[in-house]
């Protein structure tokens, strides 16, 4: 009911008139009734927090199948039947198993590059930090069952590093200048191309598997020279690399 139109329709009324006595206490009951009523207050609708958790069912769903089964387990029914939901519902929320495929790698480098910052967020050496991050990023991917699959959709491959690793990569090369490793218009300059650096290297690691660290270690220096780091400090953090490699490598031959 609308106070304000009811009370031109009751000016209209002649004046003592029984239908202008019962308007003016019908609108005065209403107003006197809003009055009362308590403002709304703003919630979450749930259906949103539904599709949110559905989205992430599907992804994991999607996930779970690359790992234990590769990319040729990822059709609609399988991923579906993982995620306990219907056809449909996949439909709502994307457009192809191609698509939900490249949610879920995108999904796990985020984690990944949350998990490496966590495990040196006490490290003093920000170059070195960046160093190690990068180069646990390749090897990482280097063993990505999704990897062939991704190097034939370069572009779906760069967007990931862009929007799950690009954040953290920014964060440890705004660091670098802090501590002075670097000038500040650093960031900008790696920051427009890199990720299809890394994809070039992986699409050369993949063609030549045996010469992995050689190429590994190309990019790393390709990129700390695009930040401008000396050639001096190049060297020492590339030996601190293959020191710390070297290691590990022996460990897994015991």
């Amino acid at each position: 009911m609308d106070p304000a139109a009811d009370r031109k329709k009751a000016r209209k009324l002649p004046a003592g008139s029984s239908a202008a006595t019962h308007a003016a206490s019908a609108i005065s009951a209403t107003e006197a009734e809003a009055g009362r009523r308590p403002a709304a207050i703003p919630t979450i609708e749930r259906p949103t927090r539904r599709s949110r958790k559905t989205r992430k069912d599907l992804v994991d769903a999607a996930r779970e199948l690359l790992e234990e089964q590769g990319v040729p387990a990822l059709t609609v029914k399988a991923v579906t039947e993982r995620a306990d939901v219907g056809h449909g519902t996949f439909y709502h929320h994307f457009p192809s198993t191609e698509a939900v495929l490249a949610a879920g790698i995108e999904a796990s480098m985020r984690e990944f590059a949350a998990a490496i910052e966590r495990e040196f967020s006490e490290a003093s050496d920000k170059a070195w930090v960046f160093v190690k991050s990068m180069s646990s990023t390749f090897r990482m991917l280097t063993r990505h069952p999704a990897l062939p699959w991704m190097l034939e959709r370069p572009q779906v491959l760069a967007a990931a590093l862009r929007e799950a690793c690009g954040p953290f990569a920014r964060r440890d090369v705004a660091a670098m200048v802090a501590a002075g490793d670097v000038h500040g218009d650093a960031l900008p300059r790696v920051g427009h191309y890199w990720e299809w650096i890394i994809v070039g290297a992986l699409s050369d690691a993949a063609g030549r598997p045996l010469e992995q660290s050689r190429i590994e270690a190309g990019l790393i220096e390709m990129v700390l020279r695009i930040l401008g780091l000396d050639d001096a400090r190049i060297r020492r953090l590339l030996s601190s690399l293959d020191a710390a490699v070297k290691p590990n490598a022996r460990k897994k031959g015991a």
